[in-house]
């Protein structure tokens, strides 16, 4: 099993946010980790953890960034990719 597969299972929680796709609570929830211990925030995942997928593109990674910096103070993030196989 790996790593995505894990996280999966395990579902959201104190450091795990899963979004289906992109909406106005992104920020809260990168203030809310931000103010916490740190966590991540999986797009293209729906709330029961089923994988959607989301399109990764230079302006996906821009608005997200963009929101980032427009929270107050401005919240430090990594940006990343996972690949899954549909098998």
């Amino acid at each position: 099993m790996d790593e995505m597969e894990l996280i999966l299972d395990e579902g959201e929680g104190y450091l795990i946010e899963f979004k289906e796709s992109m909406s106005d609570s992104l920020a809260k929830e990168m203030v809310a980790f931000a103010n916490s211990s740190g966590g991540r925030i999986f797009l293209g995942v729906s709330d029961e953890g089923m994988v959607k997928g989301v399109n990764i593109t230079n302006r996906l990674r821009s608005q997200v960034q963009d929101i980032a910096r427009k929270c107050d103070p401005p919240v430090s993030i990594i940006l990343g990719g996972w690949q899954m196989s549909l098998s």
